[in-house]
């Protein structure tokens, strides 16, 4: 049971919400337990009490001010904002959440992972990747994320970067706004869609791609409630990572912020125009989807990410010198990484790598996550696509990474969830109630030339401005998937197979 809700905790946030591949977790592990009401009871409209006790820190666009200022109606808590106009996949109304500290102004903002989805069977939920959401978000979405023995387990400890504890996270005392998915669209969307079933046994769904559209519209609303940010943190994982940088510029321009940082997990962007590049179908594919023409367009240097969407950490670096960007992920992700490759290329008789179908990602799967070669395939095209983003990122002093190479959690994805693959049953309950800074980092060390770093680490570096900011490669390899590497020091065909 114990195992089984901390997965929870951390699975709900993948890219993958599909099938896993390491473990025999269930997929749906994420499923909250949303009938657990923790926030208090403040009140909107006029008095009306309409979320049964749940905060609700209401939707005028004066965001309560008062004498000039927002007053928060709680700090600590969770509270609920639901801005105008904003919806979810479903057309029901989009919310967002924010802790408000009592001892800082800066922010830090953690956008929720979950899957995508641009066609009938992947947003309906019937396909091998979906996403997450899809039906509209609990009032207690943050307060009440998922359960463990029957106590609410609330996002601080799914997402250590929201936790309060700055021994757990160094950005500890920062108010906190944690960023709902719920749209299948990366955040990047601008668009209404009809998917027809292609069997046309079901009716057609409507679905609203319009994550980008909310994230505006909660720039809107919070402009009027942080008056002055001098220190601004985005990040996420997955989906969210993506969705990090795709509105980094929308959060940074649309906020009065001194200072910002990025830490995007596990959601790259890759440089999609170079020889070795793969990324280009996927980048294809979801423009079409989801309109993601608003969004470039609104961006700087806008023709440069037009014609290279992977251009993007470059841009925000070079629009923005003063801040620190980064990105974090695992060498033998096979998650997000599944999401990039399986629906766009195929391995040949040959065991060569070429474009499945059309090439848009609408004819099934090309790739076998369970197959070894298939396995290869994908790690060889994530390889050579980390490479064109190293050397873009190795290219800017404000640009930084960090990259351990695999841990057996959630199929090496997101370094920014708790390590609960690396624990056994017992281990875990230690940890979650005796030392939650453990277990929110295991997996994430590296070696460098100072000794051992991990993930908090790298947050801590990257938000000290009186240090360059560094990037950490892990090149020696290790883990069960080793031997399906394409590096020649570790490919093992038969050890590969026998690792699947």
């Amino acid at each position: 049971m114990l195992r089984r809700a901390l997965l929870a905790c951390s699975l709900v946030l993948a890219v993958g919400c599909g099938e896993e591949t390491d473990d025999d977790t269930p997929s749906d592990a994420g499923v909250r337990d949303s009938g657990v009401v923790v926030d208090g009871g403040s009140v909107r409209d006029g008095g009306a009490d309409r979320d049964g006790g749940a905060a609700d820190a209401g939707t005028d666009r004066d965001g309560g001010a008062v004498d000039g200022g927002y007053v928060p109606p709680e700090y600590g808590r969770w509270l609920k904002f639901e801005p105008e106009g904003a919806v979810c996949a479903n057309g029901s109304p989009y919310k967002f959440f924010v802790k408000f500290s009592r001892t800082s102004q800066n922010v830090v903002f953690y956008f929720e992972g979950g899957g995508a989805c641009w066609d009938y069977a992947g947003c309906t939920g019937d396909g091998i990747r979906t996403a997450a959401n899809k039906n509209g978000l609990e009032d207690d979405h943050a307060s009440a994320y998922t359960e463990l023995g029957g106590f609410a387990i609330p996002v601080d400890f799914v997402f250590p970067l929201l936790h309060d504890d700055p021994e757990v996270n160094p950005m500890g005392d920062w108010n906190k706004v944690f960023v709902p998915y719920c749209t299948g669209d990366v955040f990047s969307g601008s668009s209404v869609v009809t998917y027809t079933d292609p069997d046309g046994q079901d009716p057609d769904v409507e679905f609203h791609h319009v994550g980008h559209d909310n994230v505006l519209e909660m720039v809107d609303v919070l402009s009027n409630v942080f008056e002055n940010i001098p220190r601004m943190m985005v990040s996420g994982c997955s989906a969210g990572g993506a969705g990090a940088i795709v509105n980094y510029h929308a959060l940074r321009s649309g906020l009065n912020v001194d200072r910002g940082y990025l830490f995007d997990d596990s959601g790259p962007l890759y440089p999609d125009q170079e020889p070795t590049s793969w990324s280009l179908p996927l980048h294809e594919r979801v423009a079409a989807a989801w309109d993601t023409a608003p969004l470039i367009q609104a961006a700087p240097m806008s023709s440069v990410l037009a014609a290279d969407l992977g251009s993007l950490a470059r841009v925000l670096a070079l629009e923005y010198p003063n801040d620190r960007l980064a990105h974090t992920q695992f060498r033998l992700d096979y998650n997000y990484s599944l999401y990039s490759y399986e629906r766009f290329y195929e391995v040949d008789a040959k065991g060569g790598i070429r474009i499945f179908g059309d090439g848009m990602g609408l004819g099934g799967l090309g790739l076998d996550e369970n197959d070894p070669t298939d396995r290869t395939a994908v790690y060889e095209m994530w390889w050579d696509d980390t490479d064109l983003m190293r050397a873009q990122f190795d290219a800017m002093s404000n640009l930084g990474y960090y990259m351990p190479f695999y841990r057996d959690t959630n199929s090496s994805h997101c370094s920014t969830i708790p390590g609960i693959g690396e624990f056994t049953q017992e281990e875990l309950l230690d940890l979650f109630l005796n030392d939650y800074k453990t277990l929110a980092w295991a997996g994430t060390e590296m070696m460098t030339t100072t000794g051992t770093v991990n993930v908090r680490d790298y947050v801590e570096h990257l938000i000290d401005d009186d240090t360059p900011l560094a990037s950490y490669f892990e090149d020696e390899g290790e883990g069960r998937y080793l031997a399906c590497t394409p590096d020649p020091r570790y490919y093992d065909q038969l050890a590969c197979e026998m690792a699947n």
